[in-house]
């Protein structure tokens, strides 16, 4: 499903990945794991073709990520960041913005998962918490059923009780392909397979 082949990648003369090597099995929950800094929220970006790796090749459902490929293999995926700035003011104008409006009854069937009411995708983000926001965000993106799920730090905003149902969430997801970036211990044993960095 994802395999990366002899990553290399610098920034500024300062090397991030050698040799970096790593497979994914279709419908594998896989946690990258290190500390800050070590590369983790730049490897997803380059698993969605933000970041073109200097050497190696990334390759997703067998096709090689390139120029040719982008538009497909994206099309396969969803990006959930870590930093979560949107132009918009609350969830109703996140699904507009996101043409997702006929999936309602799925993310309300995510916010209930997340342990959020259904009125609060109309609540305005700036009068609710970044947890709930990110529980917002996460609800919406999962409604859109993509084969492939890309989270940059999820738990980041996430009190204990939260973190287990974006957890039991996630781990319900079948036949979906889950490549996380977290240092959070809970969440990194919650994975199928933990990749370090």
């Amino acid at each position: 499903m994802i395999r990366c082949e002899n990553i290399g990648l610098s920034f500024a003369g300062k090397p991030v990945f050698d040799n970096l090597d790593f497979s994914i099995e279709k419908g594998e929950n896989v946690c990258l794991s290190a500390p800050s800094g070590k590369g983790k929220s730049t490897l997803l970006k380059m698993l969605a073709g933000y970041v073109i790796p200097d050497r190696g090749q990334v390759v997703i459902d067998d096709k090689v990520l390139d120029t040719t490929t982008i538009r497909q293999i994206r099309d396969s995926m969803i990006w959930i960041p870590q930093n979560i700035n949107l132009p918009v003011e609350n969830g109703v104008e996140l699904m507009k913005l996101l043409h997702l409006p006929a999936h309602l009854q799925s993310v309300n069937g995510f916010l209930q998962k997340l342990g959020l009411e259904q009125d609060m995708i109309r609540m305005d983000f700036s009068k609710i918490s970044g947890g709930e926001k990110q529980r917002i965000v996460i609800s919406i993106c999962l409604s859109f059923e993509k084969e492939i799920i890309l989270i940059d730090e999820p738990t980041s905003s996430l009190d204990d009780d939260s973190i287990e149902l974006l957890i039991n969430t996630i781990q319900s997801l079948d036949r979906r392909t889950i490549v996380s970036a977290s240092h959070h211990q809970k969440w990194v044993e919650s994975a199928d397979k933990v990749i370090t960095l």
